[in-house]
């Protein structure tokens, strides 16, 4: 018998370790590498609990080694190494960190990964079992440790993950603790350097100690989110968001923030200077990358933001989320909500702040980012009214397409009997501009808001009111700007002899003519040039949002508007003229239908275009007989 094995004492695993190495020998695991994640972790916290030890204890093992990391490979043996100079283990510390899960929940966590074993090994470590993740990968793993206690002797214990472990002291001169792995024969890639790397630079890339992996340091970049502000260079931020994003892109903007209550975390958050969703790319992944004390948790986390900041790249590094705490824990996890909501607010204090004070470059973010941005107006209620300050529109007073206002603007410059805000929705500026609906907003000179992106009207109908004042579509039939117009706008001197009459009559004929069409025919007071329009009745909405639903319910039917006759339109006089001669009512009646087809293709609906084009061809054919003469005179 060897002198070693005279010393070499045995000792059973606890019964909770058992079950949970037998786990991870016989189950599939779809991301066995976490495994190097969690040994790099461990000796990261060992370097750390020895860094602030010697902050004040002067005297202690190995006082002059360097805080190092170094993982080594043996393909021939298929050995992997990781050591460390941190804070190592005393004989009762092995036991009592490596022999049993002293933490509560160990019976509830190893239940629950039994069931997810399949799933998701990202649950791995959930309550500080992650060193066992090792035997995933291992036939035999060695722990050889020597103490900071002065004079303590080293030990080695090794296992094979069946449920026993050995303990014997060694002879070991550096301060630390080495792991020695022997990989099991499927498990070789982790002895190529270049996988090593890969692991490291995905995982571990911003552990604060140096990671040498076969003599080359693997680890480059600084954790910057943890440093203050002050030491931080234009140039170091610009660097650390091309390497998160995988860009050579220079963000819009960034939010570099720390907090220490209630919980205590630190971030950087970047807006990227473009929004390929424009560009026709599908939708956005988003999510920010967690960490956990510099190590990697998700590269994913899509809960510490909500849908609509999608567009938003950057880290978050909190001490007081378990190293790799499993998906599903995440979605009932307290800090993780709190830490969102302490992310949002953060970042549309930044965004008003952009707005007030940099307004270009908000515009310029807003061209690119607005269109997702809005839809927080919409699904985030708590923070809706924050978000309405920062959305922006074109409108009836800008030069051209390119023109923004916010909804504070418009109220600013609102005539004092203004009492609503209008908007009008269509494709584009130009099909705006060409819009009967406007032609009283003209007349009184009342700015009105151009929404040529479909949502915007969902946005501002669910509003309801800015500032409140009540937001109104532009097409709707009872508005407060119309309240005073009443016969304002008509001058009855330019009207045909006993014109009220007749044209009190022309209104029932239309109404007759188009009674499964319209649900009433009336008077326009908002009519300046147009012959007509359709208008909506107060709670439907208008004909552009009726399309959207049209689109997702084929079965959805477009509502029956209101129609406005001007009394004014030279056409409409004629109209109401020629109504009064029997002899020209079959004229009359396709005439009627065609402007009320008419209306509708401004509103961008056409129902019939079969039954449209003859009823045009037969009116254009009466139109030539009268100019030659071989037909009854219609233009009066």
């Amino acid at each position: 018998m060897t002198e070693k094995m005279k010393h070499e004492e045995g000792f059973e695993f606890q019964a909770e370790i058992k079950k949970l190495l037998n786990i991870l020998s016989h189950s599939l695991y779809t991301h066995k590498e976490v495994f190097l994640r969690e040994l790099i972790s461990n000796a990261s916290d060992a370097l750390t609990k020895i860094r602030y030890y010697s902050l004040t204890n002067p005297d202690y093992e190995g006082k002059d080694l360097p805080l190092e990391i170094n993982i080594n490979v043996d393909e021939k043996s298929k050995i992997l190494t990781i050591s460390d100079t941190g804070i190592g283990m005393t004989k009762d510390e092995i036991i009592q960190n490596v022999g049993t899960i002293a933490k509560s929940g160990s019976l509830d966590f190893i239940a629950n990964l039994s069931e997810q074993a399949k799933k998701d090994s990202n649950i791995i470590g959930q309550f500080g079992v992650g060193f066992y993740s090792v035997f995933m990968v291992a036939d035999e793993v060695r722990i050889r440790t020597k103490s900071y206690k002065k004079d303590e002797p080293a030990f080695e214990w090794h296992s094979d993950g069946t449920g026993k472990y050995f303990l014997n002291p060694i002879e070991k001169e550096r301060r630390g603790t080495d792991i020695v792995v022997h990989l099991k024969d499927d498990e070789k890639e982790y002895t190529e350097k270049s996988r090593i790397q890969s692991i490291i630079k995905k995982y571990s890339n911003f552990v604060s100690f140096p990671i040498m992996v076969c003599g080359e340091r693997a680890n480059q970049i600084t954790a910057i989110w943890k440093e203050p502000k002050k030491n931080i260079t234009e140039e170091q931020y610009n660097e650390f968001y091309k390497f998160i994003s995988n860009t050579e892109d220079i963000p819009l903007f960034r939010l570099h923030t720390s907090a220490e209550a209630p919980i205590q975390f630190s971030s950087i958050v970047y807006c990227p200077s473009t929004n390929y969703e424009t560009y026709g790319f599908k939708k956005l992944e988003h999510g920010l990358q967690l960490y956990s004390n510099k190590i990697l948790i998700q590269s994913d986390c899509k809960l510490l933001l909500p849908e609509y900041l999608r567009f938003v790249r950057g880290v978050v590094d909190s001490a007081d989320i378990p190293l790799n705490i499993s998906r599903e824990t995440f979605q009932d996890n307290r800090i993780i909500h709190k830490m969102k909501s302490i992310l949002v607010k953060q970042i549309i204090t930044l965004l008003q702040d952009l707005a007030k004070n940099e307004k270009e470059k908000y515009e310029t973010f807003w061209r690119q980012f607005g269109r997702i941005l809005k839809e927080g107006v919409h699904f985030d209620f708590e923070n809706r009214d924050q978000l309405s300050h920062l959305l922006r529109f074109n409108s009836s007073t800008c030069t051209d397409a390119s023109g923004l206002i916010s909804l504070k603007e418009y109220i600013d410059r609102m005539k004092p009997e203004q009492k609503e805000i209008y908007y009008i929705t269509a494709v584009n500026r130009e099909t705006i501009e060409k819009s009967p609906y406007l032609e009283i907003f003209r007349k009184k000179d009342v700015e009105v808001l151009y929404l040529t992106d479909p949502n915007d009207e969902f946005i501002l109908s669910g509003l309801h009111e800015f500032e409140k004042k009540p937001i109104r579509s532009a097409d709707q039939a009872n508005l407060d700007l119309l309240k005073d117009t009443e016969k304002k706008i008509v001058d009855t001197s330019e009207e045909p002899q006993n014109y009220e009459a007749i044209f009190k009559h022309l209104l029932k004929t239309i109404k007759v003519t188009l009674a499964d069409k319209v649900i009433d025919v009336k008077e326009s007071n908002r009519l300046v040039d147009s012959p007509c329009c359709l208008v909506n009745p107060d709670g439907v909405p208008s004909v552009h949002v009726q399309k959207l639903i049209q689109m997702v319910d084929g079965n959805y039917k477009i509502s029956k508007k209101i129609m406005e006759i001007n009394r004014k339109n030279r056409m409409i006089q004629n109209l109401a003229r020629m109504n009064e001669n029997p002899s020209y009512q079959l004229l009359i009646e396709k005439m009627v239908q065609q402007l009320f087809e008419n209306a509708l293709m401004q509103d961008g609906v056409v129902f019939d275009p079969t039954a449209m084009v003859p009823r045009l061809n037969e009116l254009m054919e009466e139109l030539t007989k009268a100019v030659l003469g071989e037909g009854k005179r219609i233009i009066i």
